[in-house]
């Protein structure tokens, strides 16, 4: 029997989004909040923009192999801006700054409207609630939720950036469990990435792993398709049904997968 319901924050609470013209506009902000923290790279918007992109990407590389996350600073010191000669101790203080200001600005963010209905019901008809988020910021994911008015929802929130280790490691999913005296199989996750969150959840021996697509879906998996999700939905109402009917096993054991 599923008692939590497990929520990844980006793609899934809410929508995210990018494009090179939003982008382009962040680096222009970036510019002027390095510029007024006496951090000027001497970079143009658009070589600033480039540097944090490919600088990033290193970096996301390297988390995905090790499913691990590093502090804030040391990817702004060792993958952003390694050789730009900005003062090292200054770039470490305004790191997680600097963070929270990439992740909230390179991509646009927008809970999806049905999600506090959601909540509330499933919080209502007894389920626990928690939230597993991959994310650089350690500020975001808290700063998030309080804004959109659904913080109080969630006990546990478990970040990458707080844990240490990253979706799809199965350690930040069993501590999930742990933080709210349950077993693995008692939780279903909800998130938008097969590699991410429908391989982790079901690595980790969670009861369900529901996918919701969303844009970040096919920019993080690409051509995976598999493991398959045990539910595929469209909308966050749909949980509701899914989480309260009988489980009795994955592949073809009474979890019914849907398109």
């Amino acid at each position: 029997m599923i008692k939590a319901v497990v929520f990844d924050l980006g793609g899934t609470l809410e929508e995210i989004y990018y494009d090179d013209a939003t982008r382009l506009t962040a680096a222009g902000g970036l510019l002027e909040m390095l510029a007024g923290r006496g951090l000027d790279p001497g970079l143009s918007v658009e070589d600033l923009r480039a540097a944090v992109l490919s600088g990033m990407a290193a970096y996301q590389r390297w988390r995905e192999q090790y499913q691990r996350e590093l502090p804030p600073d040391r990817v702004w010191t060792e993958y952003i801006f390694p050789d730009n000669g900005l003062p090292r101790e200054r770039l470490i203080a305004e790191a997680e700054d600097l963070t929270l200001y990439y992740e909230d600005n390179f991509y646009g963010r927008a809970l999806r409207p049905e999600a506090p209905a959601v909540l509330a019901e499933l919080q209502q008809r007894g389920f626990r609630l928690a939230v597993i988020s991959n994310i650089l910021s350690l500020g975001l994911v808290p700063r998030k939720l309080a804004s959109y008015g659904i913080a109080s929802f969630f006990d546990p929130v478990i970040t990458s950036s707080g844990f240490g280790y990253r979706k799809p490691h199965p350690r930040i999913f069993h501590e999930a469990a742990a933080r709210m005296g349950l077993p693995p199989e008692a939780c279903a996750y909800v998130g938008d990435t097969v590699s991410r969150d429908v391989a982790g959840a079901q690595g980790a021996g969670y009861g369900l792993a529901i996918q919701i697509r969303s844009f970040l879906t096919d920019k993080s998996d690409g051509e995976i398709e598999e493991p398959a999700a045990d539910v595929v939905i469209q909308d966050l109402r749909e949980i509701i049904a899914v989480v309260t009917k009988p489980i009795a096993g994955r592949g073809g054991q009474g979890v019914v997968r849907e398109p």
